[in-house]
């Protein structure tokens, strides 16, 4: 046992020694093991970073004081536990096991007297971002709320034909929705409140013409907007497919914004992600790859993967604490393996205040596309205005958002000589067009929509705007704003996908 312990800390050591040139910092801190060895398959860390929860295959519970690098508390439950998760104040837990027993442990009591049963066999399962309220979804195809302060139900999603197979479930942080994630990329949002549907979407990478997409795994957390997925695109390539090996396929990890679906970042791999979890921070996810026992974090702002560690067995399970200094990651015969988080020239404890995608880069406006299919136009792009930020700024804005318009079939874009051309012949200066200058000019194109745009700053956000102008009436038809917080310079691209996407789809 000592030797395996060893081998696990060494091997600890010697990846984390790699990660240093990277944003985030990963550093060994401990090797525990539970004390029947069974494979451990769920994981959770306290609010405060203190405590570490951990469940395996037969049911037993272990509360782990990270300090002491101790066990303080334990439980048993009568099944596999499906789903462990600390209260409000870190003193107790919630506990669902696959018998459907709910049971809320004290740290000092015990679960006396507070353990109820489900109807229904728990599939998936998700806390709200102010831990009061669990959300079941079952074989049953419902999704079943409790109040786990009243200790009692508190509704019942209809969800039948709409989450078979489901994937994942997870409230936004606001708890304004709930949304179900199924394998082959279909979507569903409720309102909790009402138990009424919001929305439905299909997730796709895209990138692969006739593809099927196959949702490998996903995750959110309790402070952002934002939700990701590992995705992988499956197509029979030209000349066709004599197995299916020979399948043509792209993986990548795509993330959302909550309140659209609207795509934020995506990120290509060489492996697909079997398990992730959204941490450190809201700018990282943390995953297992489906290749080896490696554990990577990838930067979603940046687009590219950042720090990896591995174990000697492996992984099976994630967890990233609330504050972001821990990472844990629990394996076969019941061990799990510890890290230490850092940001780079910053202290662990600060890492939240580095800038992230909490809701940072989103649409003001509405979220329908203004252009739809159906209705074919001829669009002229005329300007886009720079406002407290230099012309070269506003000058990529123009020419990133023509080359994206211009990949819609049902949009036909005048070429930028002739609008200068016109533009140069009524004495007019592309930089401030007014909307009056813009109509005259518009028309002469023959244009049936102009489009004015802008991008300002104001702090340290860049608000970029979208005015669509009808040549027949003369008047703004529809206005977009995309607001884009401490924006840094490779933000500037996704703010500009997310402002097309409120334009045209």
């Amino acid at each position: 046992m000592r030797t395996l312990m060893n081998a696990v800390v060494f091997l600890m050591v010697f990846l984390a020694s790699h990660a240093l040139a990277q944003d985030v910092l990963v550093t060994p801190y401990t090797a525990l093991q539970m004390p029947e060895q069974e494979e451990c398959v769920v994981l959770a860390f306290s609010g405060d970073g203190k405590f570490l929860l951990s469940g395996d295959t037969g049911g037993t519970l272990q509360c782990w004081d990270l300090e002491r690098r101790i066990p303080i508390a334990a439980a048993k439950l009568k099944g596999r536990p499906l789903f462990l998760a600390f209260l409000t104040g870190d003193r107790s837990y919630v506990a669902v096991d696959e018998t459907g027993t709910v049971c809320v442990v004290d740290l000092l009591k015990g679960a006396a007297g507070t353990t109820f049963q489900t109807k229904g066999d728990p599939v998936r399962l998700s806390l709200d971002a102010g831990k009061q309220y669990l959300a079941i979804a079952t074989a049953s195809e419902q999704i079943k709320l409790f109040d786990l302060k009243a200790l009692m139900p508190a509704g019942t999603i209809d969800a039948r034909n709409k989450i078979e197979d489901i994937l994942f479930l997870g409230f936004d942080r606001l708890a304004q929705q709930i949304v179900a994630i199924m394998p082959y990329g279909d979507v569903v949002a409720w309102n909790p409140g009402t138990l009424k549907p919001i929305r439905e979407l299909s997730l796709a990478g895209g990138e692969l013409h006739g593809s099927r997409s196959v949702v490998h795994s996903a995750c959110t957390n309790r402070a952002t907007n934002i939700f990701a997925v590992a995705l992988e695109e499956v197509a029979i390539p030209k000349g066709g497919a004599l197995a299916a090996r020979d399948l043509e396929r792209r993986s990548m990890i795509i993330a959302y914004d909550w309140n659209t679906g609207i795509e934020i970042k995506r990120l290509k791999t060489v492996w697909n992600a079997e398990q992730m979890v959204l941490g450190p921070g809201s700018d990282h996810v943390t995953v297992i790859n489906d290749e080896n026992k490696a554990i990577t974090l990838v930067d979603l702002r940046k687009g590219e993967l950042g720090s990896s560690v591995t174990m000697e067995l492996k992984p099976r399970v994630l967890s990233v604490s609330e504050d972001n200094r821990w990472l844990a990651a629990g394996g076969d015969e019941g061990w799990l393996a510890v890290w230490k988080l850092q940001y780079r020239g910053d202290v662990a404890a600060k890492a939240t205040a580095l800038p992230s995608l909490t809701g940072r880069i989103r649409t003001r406006s509405g979220t329908e596309p203004a252009l739809k299919p159906e209705n074919p136009v001829k669009m002229a792009i005329l300007s886009f205005e720079a406002k407290g930020v230099p012309q070269d700024v506003a000058d990529v804005c123009l020419t990133s958002m023509s080359n994206a318009l211009a990949n819609f079939d049902y949009i036909t874009l005048v070429e930028r000589r002739q609008i200068e051309t016109i533009v140069k012949e009524q004495q007019f200066q592309l930089s401030g067009l007014t909307e009056e200058e813009g109509v005259k000019v518009g028309r002469l194109l023959r244009a049936d929509v102009v489009l004015l745009g802008s991008v300002g700053r104001l702090g340290t956000s860049l608000v970029l705007s979208a005015r669509l102008i009808s040549m027949e009436t003369g008047k703004v038809i529809k206005g977009r704003e995309v607001i884009c917080e401490e924006c840094r310079d490779q933000d500037v691209y996704d703010a500009i996908s997310m402002l097309v996407s409120t334009v045209a789809q």
